[in-house]
């Protein structure tokens, strides 16, 4: 964990002497006319520190109530300005989202062919070292030369795209719509990652394969799909249940297990209520005792064979969990209100892919190129 923070530290600093990124990047995002104008319009009802396209973005909210209420009005200004997708197809794992925090999207499964010849071509490429390539402090290398100092390694987005099926999978319809009906709005890809976590031997976790939330914006969500096998106690995601929001937290808080709470696990010195989940330091890592002691019935390892598909909120706790004996490659794709992720990181944005690249499997459409614009350079 110390390490993982340090390697933040690294890179904040690298930013504030504007040393230039290892990876390749834009100065600026240019979009169409239509797309302009939308975010223009955006800008000025939502200011600068509710967006998670902004470096001054406010992560440390007054009260997860406080959040909720910006989450709400900021897609409803969107939805009013952007459009929305009223077709989600299966809207079933939306509502599942909405209950517990996650949905499996059984539907979405990757064939195995598929997924070999996605693993093939990654292979074939240079890994960054690091866990997403805008947080990596030295230039890509072969994946061989990357796991004998890092505990994880990654791919800048042009790569990514360029790799067979990714781009169809980004612009899927029904996991848009879907993701439109739970975020009442067009929902923005905010990254695209496909990375390596390293069997580790020792089982002990690194940096996010600590339980945490995600605050890059207001409301996100995740789409994961494993490209490697996983297992339950190796490689699997760990959700803890229903903690994605204040009343879905309190449905499944006792406040009985105050009463053999161990003081060093209290970091109040009181009795700690629902809303405490949502206000601890460092997105809420370094808390694994305390979840475990209030949540152990919620959280659930989710895993699968090669091509299962995941969606999550990401504002529920959740953890990677290590693999020990084989390395895990997990692809993801982030949605958001308005985030891009390096932006909200303060740091070069991320070169996107042409869309002359990828223009076999997305449609120039007006959804795709709002939705798709931090991932794809339509113009």
């Amino acid at each position: 964990m110390y390490s993982y923070i340090f390697h933040r530290f690294l890179v904040k600093i690298r930013t504030l002497l504007k040393l230039p990124p290892v990876y390749p990047y834009e100065k600026s995002y240019q979009f169409d006319e239509d797309v302009q104008r939308k975010l223009a319009q955006i800008r000025q009802v939502v200011p600068d520190e509710d967006r998670g396209d902004n470096p001054v973005f406010r992560k440390n909210w007054k009260s997860v109530y406080e959040r909720e209420e910006k989450a709400r009005n900021i897609s409803e200004n969107i939805r009013r300005i952007a459009g929305f997708v009223n077709d989600p197809g299966d809207a079933s794992w939306a509502r599942a989202i909405r209950e517990i925090g996650y949905a499996g999207l059984i539907g979405k499964k990757l064939s195995t062919d598929k997924v070999d010849r996605i693993v093939e071509y990654f292979n074939r490429q240079k890994v960054y070292p690091s866990h997403v390539a805008h947080f990596a402090l030295e230039k890509p290398k072969s994946k061989e030369e990357v796991k004998k100092k890092s505990s994880f390694g990654s791919y800048d987005m042009d790569t990514i795209l360029k790799a067979p099926y990714i781009a169809q999978i980004l612009s899927d319809k029904e996991v848009i719509g879907n993701i439109a009906d739970y975020f009442g709005c067009l929902p923005t890809v905010s990254s695209v990652n496909v990375f390596w976590a390293f069997a580790s031997g020792d089982g002990k976790p690194r940096g996010p394969q600590n339980f945490h939330r995600d605050v890059d914006d207001v409301k996100t969500c995740t789409m994961f799909i494993n490209l490697t096998d996983t297992k339950e106690d190796e490689g699997a995601h760990c959700y803890i249940c229903k903690t994605h929001t204040i009343e879905r937290l309190k449905s499944v808080f006792s406040d009985e297990k105050n009463k053999d709470l161990p003081k060093e696990l209290n970091p109040w010195n009181r009795n700690v209520t629902p809303e405490d989940f949502f206000s601890l330091p460092l997105n809420g890592y370094s808390f694994e005792k305390l979840y475990e002691h209030f949540f152990k019935e919620q959280a659930i390892n989710l895993y699968g064979e090669r091509g299962t598909v995941l969606v999550t909120d990401n504002y529920g706790i959740h953890r990677g969990i290590p693999s020990r004996t084989f390395d895990r490659l997990i692809l993801w794709v982030s949605y958001s209100l308005t985030a891009t992720h390096t932006q909200s990181a303060d740091v070069k944005l991320l070169k996107r892919a042409a869309y002359s690249d990828i223009k076999d499997s997305v449609e120039d459409s007006s959804v795709n190129r709002y939705v798709l614009r931090n991932v794809v350079k339509f113009v």
